[in-house]
């Protein structure tokens, strides 16, 4: 994806043509053509520039005969870009405007080499570059759809009509109340948040007007401040965005503020901008009860203007509760008691709704408005996996009925949609190797759907205090979970072992009790042998421990590390033999 300007033939080069007519008129007249057959361009995004390319003055995008015209604030030197998804950005050189407009024509080559598709990359995120790296390539296209978009919106270029909805989620994502509005030929698409007012009653009056939080817009994701705060990966898509590829991003340094995290996802045939799925991190302590997630998309119209068709954005609902501990009962938690959600959905004006909006509230993974109808004989069934213990949703699960005949996987958000060919009275799966090297009961769900409903199964992996206490059990001295140990043993080329013997051994200094030291300066041992699927799991270590582990198989050499027990107390450790 190389720049074409200085590659074009001479007669589709910008020309600087003078003019007798208009004198005075501070304008750039700019006709955009395909490069090759002089065909006209439609919808090309044609920006004005200042002298050095970097700061956009104004811009608009070409008509059915791929001219526009500019309007320059004064004399002096300036360029013009123009960029369409699909196409090589093509940049001029500096136009010195003086009293006469400027006629400009530029020759546009189609992009030559498409975004790879890649697979995910276990690689650290890494700051953004230009082209010539996966992550660089994808900007380039998404760049145009998001400029495209920034400048839709600022100038009011589609008039749109709206259909704005703010609704109450249990904890189970069902709708508890909701209210709707709808708003004709506004200029541009509000801006929707939730404050901390509608999230946690009893914090009211405590906020700031910058206690609102809103999903994204694509002015902001373009800014330089928000991709030199940010790091990138190229990923290839997974679950519901099976055959894409993905930008992911997130903080480049750990802080206090909020930011923004998530995927913006791209269409390699098309070379098209589809949606952004995003997540909010470093939020104040109580919002970090659960996820606060939401998701955009993308459509570009037949003249070339972006629009946002669909949005929203969802935060937990938190409740302060009193302790249930006897022994302090004054003291109180906080407590999810849902989720509180705000969307919409935006049309140009005069055009019919394509379909309900919004009809569910489950988000990424579940039926939006536009979306094809769901048989009146399917059922469908959607939910999250979350991991409690890392923080984060769980992408790459197999969901499936209990024989196996109808499967999907989650995506980068932990959400999924599974449809079924009429009623369903079976156990829903979900197979991922966290879920069984933790054990996670909800791994496994019976489920029973009438025909040509919806339903909903998730599944919350729980934190590592949760974990150590249900797996693990308390310690000798009955004040905290015992310590635990799990992974997976494998041979060198990743291959499952199955009844591998593992131990661990660890020095304990004292073991106190009622402040009374009840033994000290033993050795401890644990040991178990990993199950069919390689997996396995210790307890009984103590706080801080320096721990020896080995693991012995049947003609192989035993295997020893030494390992020290984190301060969560649960080590997530993998045995791999011959690795080195």
């Amino acid at each position: 994806m190389q720049l074409r300007s200085l590659l074009l033939p001479i007669t589709l080069a910008a020309a600087i043509l003078p003019a007798g007519v208009n004198a005075g008129a501070q304008e750039f007249r700019v006709e955009v053509v395909e490069a090759s057959t002089g065909k006209p361009i439609v919808g090309a995004n044609v920006a004005l520039l200042d002298s050095s390319g970097a700061i956009p003055l104004g811009g608009d995008f070409s008509d059915q005969g791929g001219r526009t015209y500019l309007r320059a604030p004064s004399r002096g030197p300036y360029r013009i870009r123009a960029e369409k998804v699909g196409f090589d950005t093509w940049m001029s050189v500096q136009l010195h405007l003086v009293d006469r407009p400027i006629y400009v024509r530029v020759g546009m080559a189609p992009t030559r080499t498409p975004p790879p598709v890649v697979l995910r990359s276990d690689m650290a995120c890494q700051p953004l570059t230009g082209p010539g790296t996966a992550a660089g390539d994808i900007w380039v296209e998404l760049k145009k759809a998001l400029a495209a978009t920034a400048l839709t919106e600022s100038q009011g270029l589609v008039p749109l009509d709206v259909d704005l909805y703010e609704r109450v989620l249990d904890r189970n994502l069902s709708i508890v109340s909701e209210r709707a509005e709808q708003r004709a030929r506004l200029s541009r698409r509000p801006v929707t948040g939730i404050s901390w007012d509608q999230i946690d009653s009893t914090r009211r009056g405590e906020a700031s007007n910058s206690d609102v939080y809103r999903a994204p817009d694509a002015a902001t994701i373009i800014s330089d401040q928000f991709v030199k705060s940010h790091c990138f990966n190229a990923i290839h898509g997974y679950g519901a965005e099976a055959g894409l590829v993905g930008l992911e991003f997130r903080p480049s340094r750990v802080s206090a503020q909020p930011e923004l995290s998530g995927v913006l996802w791209l269409d390699p045939k098309g070379g098209s901008l589809r949606s952004l799925n995003f997540d909010y991190v470093n939020l104040p302590i109580p919002l970090r009860i659960a996820r606060t997630t939401g998701r955009l998309e993308f459509q570009q119209l037949p003249g070339g203007q972006w629009i946002v068709p669909r949005w929203y954005i969802r935060m937990p609902r938190v409740a302060r509760v009193a302790s249930t501990d006897v022994r302090s009962p004054a003291s109180s938690r906080d407590s999810l008691v849902g989720y509180q959600e705000v969307g919409g959905e935006a049309r140009p004006t005069g055009t019919a709704r394509v379909g309900p909006a919004f009809a569910s509230a489950s988000g990424a993974g579940t039926a939006q408005a536009g979306d094809a109808p769901q048989p009146a004989s399917q059922s469908v069934l959607v939910g999250i996996v979350y991991d409690s213990s890392s923080g984060r949703a769980l992408s790459g699960v197999r969901v499936s009925t209990g024989g196996g005949r109808f499967k999907t996987v989650t995506n980068g958000a932990g959400a999924y949609e599974l449809a079924i060919d009429g009623a369903l009275n079976d156990t829903i799966v979900f197979e991922h190797p966290r879920l069984r090297l933790f054990h996670v009961a909800e791994r496994v769900q019976s489920i029973s759907l009438p025909a040509g409903s919806r339903g909903q199964a998730s599944v919350i992996v729980p934190s590592y205090g949760t974990l150590r206490k249900n797996l693990c059990g308390q310690n000798e001295t009955g004040s905290e979970a015992q310590g635990m140990m799990a992974g997976y043993v494998r041979d060198a080329t990743g291959k499952a072992l199955p009844r591998a013997h593992v131990w661990a051994t660890w020095q304990m200094l004292w073991v106190e009790q009622n402040g009374r030291l009840i033994s000290t300066n033993q050795q401890r041992t644990t040991e178990t042998d990993s199950n069919s699927d390689g997996s396995y799991l210790l307890c009984g270590f103590t706080r801080g421990a320096q721990i020896t582990a080995k693991v012995g198989i049947a003609g192989k050499n035993t295997l020893q590390e030494r390992v020290n027990l984190p301060a969560n107390m649960v080590l997530e450790h993998d045995f791999q033999f011959g690795a080195r």
